[in-house]
């Protein structure tokens, strides 16, 4: 059985530089027709769910008939972005277009969004792209929100979890900081979080939301390392083992079904983070 999702970090170029990230800066980006190779070797394996992320997928100049092309085979198709470039008729066209738009957020002010190192217009933006969606009368995808927790925002998730309340979002995931690699590797001691402190907000998040009908999921540091299929901007699927990448192959050349089947993945933790996919 394949996964029910892969995640392609389709560019290593980004147009922010958060210092929590672990992209990878040095991967060949692929040209437009490997790409192409790519979905169809997605929609081939069986795979249900793609989401184009990064980098910043928006700064790739083909996304859009990208998107179309993952849509025309069958594809649900999510696009991960920072949103610095998701304006006008590009929000127009992702929000009639994609099946999950998934956008941002680790603090509930401006200020926790610098000291989390995000431009400093981070949060303003998000949260006019929300007002936006809620009412715009075309809108098709869903909206999902992503929040890392780390040492510096840790207090600050309970607050994040109001706006996700008040907002039209209709999945929250939240991320335990991991110094998998790049920035985050050389900024760990600024947001390195336990892993007993990390579990004990997500208790208290649950607890606060209570009956509220908002979709939660948590990818602690073993669901990171172990229970993603990524492809990296050159092709290639890599897991992650105590903090080091390992390729096991590449996409554009080798039998997607075949690699994942490695012994590595944590194929129970996949199928428990994404079982949301099979009921969509």
């Amino acid at each position: 059985m394949m996964p029910n999702s892969v995640c392609w970090n389709i560019t290593n170029c980004c147009n922010d530089n958060c210092l929590f990230c672990y992209r990878d800066k040095v991967s060949k980006n692929l040209n437009f027709n490997e790409k192409k190779i790519i979905i169809d070797k997605i929609s081939l394996s069986g795979i249900r769910k793609l989401t184009f992320a990064g980098g910043e997928p928006l700064l790739v100049p083909e996304i859009k008939t990208l998107i179309n092309y993952a849509k025309s085979k069958g594809i649900i198709v999510s696009l991960t972005t920072n949103a610095i470039l998701l304006k006008d008729e590009m929000l127009d066209f992702s929000l009639k277009n994609l099946d999950w738009l998934t956008l941002s957020l680790d603090g509930a002010t401006d200020e926790m969004q610098r000291e989390m190192t995000r431009n400093k217009e981070h949060f303003n933006r998000i949260m006019k792209i929300l007002n936006y969606a809620a009412n715009f009368e075309r809108k098709k995808c869903k909206i999902k929100i992503n929040t890392l927790i780390s040492s510096i925002n840790q207090d600050s998730i309970i607050k994040i979890a109001d706006i996700i309340i008040n907002n039209p979002v209709d999945r929250w995931k939240l991320f335990q900081f991991v110094p998998l690699r790049g920035n985050a590797r050389e900024y760990n001691e600024k947001f390195f979080i336990s892993d007993e402190t990390f579990h004990c907000v997500i208790k208290k998040v649950e607890k606060h939301l209570g009956k509220e009908d908002v979709l939660i999921s948590i990818s602690g540091r073993d669901s990171i390392e172990n229970a993603y299929f990524v492809i990296f901007p050159n092709g290639d699927v890599k897991i992650s083992q105590y903090l080091e990448d390992q390729v096991i192959g590449n996409a554009l050349v080798d039998d997607l079904q075949k690699l994942w089947g490695n012994e590595l993945y944590q194929k129970d933790l996949h199928e428990k983070r994404t079982k949301f996919i099979r009921e969509y």
